[in-house]
């Protein structure tokens, strides 16, 4: 008998993901997007940004702070994403009680003129490095 080898899954409009490279690869198709932020089911704010750097890296935090997404995967269990009947796409990350809702735009990026980095290198951040700043205080 021949051993045939086991699929993996083919999504196609409407899905789950688990897989922290599955959730990089549908967020690599988003640039501008609406967003709403709940908590525990309650809404905590909603708005307009960009998602300007996608990771999956257990020691980073994902941030939106001036209207750009610094996201990271891992700080989600899942992804659904639907796509309705006129073309549009939803996007639900869904970690431990909270939810981010995104709903991308087709509009230029709202950032003009900065650049914007997708899939942040494995090597850009090193987190043994840091900075130190001279405290004149302490020298008292």
């Amino acid at each position: 008998m021949h051993n045939q080898r086991e699929l993996t899954p083919t999504l196609i409009g409407t899905g789950t993901l688990t897989s922290l490279r599955d959730m990089v690869r549908a967020m690599e198709t988003v640039e501008t997007f609406e967003y709403r932020y709940a908590v525990d089911g309650e809404p905590v704010t909603e708005g307009k940004a960009t998602l300007v750097k996608i990771m999956a890296d257990p020691d980073s935090s994902t941030l939106l702070v001036n209207g750009c997404l610094f996201l990271n995967v891992a700080s989600f269990r899942y992804l659904d994403f639907t796509t309705a009947d006129d073309g549009t796409t939803r996007i639900e990350l869904n970690g431990d009680g909270l939810s981010l809702v995104m709903e991308p735009l087709d509009e230029p990026d709202l950032r003009e003129g900065r650049p914007v980095i997708r899939l942040m290198d494995e090597i850009a951040f090193d987190p043994q490095s840091y900075v130190t700043l001279d405290d004149d205080e302490d020298d008292d």
